[in-house]
């Protein structure tokens, strides 16, 4: 019996316990226990929502990057026709610059030609003068003659040669 009266005081104890827990501590102590639960679950959704901005600013830089990638294709595409015009301006003002030279110096030597033509016309007629001079000053037999005209001949070739 004594088992029994100890074992009613303890249940009285333990009720008187938990009546007591219950009207002092259990709200309070179910309150932390919700506050740490919401605390919890917030930081997961602190979590997901970080992850979902990860991924969201992750998708961005990729779009980013192709968007970079193609402007640096277009770039660089645009680079190669300018150069491939400025190559071809070059191009064609060397074949420009060498017509122009080549047509100067076609006239340049059909100009040094012509010069050489006349002197040559003046020093024929300077021989001529002076072969004409020297035969009216002789006395003319066929002899003197064949050596005059032979002089004169050796004198053109010698202009010739110049």
């Amino acid at each position: 019996m004594q088992l029994l009266a100890q074992f009613v005081v303890n249940i009285l104890a333990f009720l008187l316990l938990l009546a007591i827990l219950k009207r002092f501590a259990w709200g309070s102590l179910l309150r932390m226990i919700d506050e740490r639960k919401e605390r919890i679950a917030a930081e997961f959704r602190g979590i997901d929502e970080a992850k979902g901005e990860l991924e969201k600013l992750k998708g961005e830089y990729r779009e980013r990057l192709e968007r970079i990638e193609e402007e640096a294709r277009v770039k660089i595409q645009q680079a190669i026709q300018e150069g491939r015009r400025i190559g071809m301006e070059i191009e064609e003002d060397a074949r420009v610059h060498a017509r122009a030279t080549l047509e100067k110096t076609k006239e340049a030597v059909t100009l040094e030609v012509a010069k050489a033509r006349v002197e040559l016309k003046e020093q024929v007629v300077d021989l001529a003068i002076q072969v004409t001079h020297k035969v009216l000053q002789q006395n003319l037999d066929e002899e003197t003659d064949r050596r005059m005209i032979e002089a004169f001949i050796q004198e053109i070739n010698k202009v010739g040669e110049r």
